[in-house]
C-alpha cells in the first residue's frame, strides 16, 4: 500500500507543476503579445565596429 501512496503524491504533484508551468508560459505570451502590440514595428539593431556596441538602424 505505500508504494501506491508514494506514486499517487508523485503523479499529483506532476499535474499540479505540469498546471503551473502551463499558467507561466500562457502570461509570457501574453506579455509578449502586449508589448509587441505596443511597440509597433521593430527596429533592427546594427554593430558599429568602431565601439562594438548594437544600435538601432537609422534607415
Amino acid at each position: 500500500m505505500p508504494p501506491l501512496v508514494v506514486w499517487l503524491i508523485g503523479a499529483a504533484g506532476a499535474v499540479i507543476g505540469a498546471k503551473l508551468w502551463s499558467m507561466a508560459e500562457k502570461k509570457a505570451n501574453e506579455d509578449l503579445e502586449r508589448v509587441r502590440n505596443a511597440e509597433g514595428e521593430v527596429r533592427k539593431l546594427e554593430r558599429d565596429p568602431v565601439t562594438g556596441t548594437y544600435r538601432p538602424r537609422k534607415s
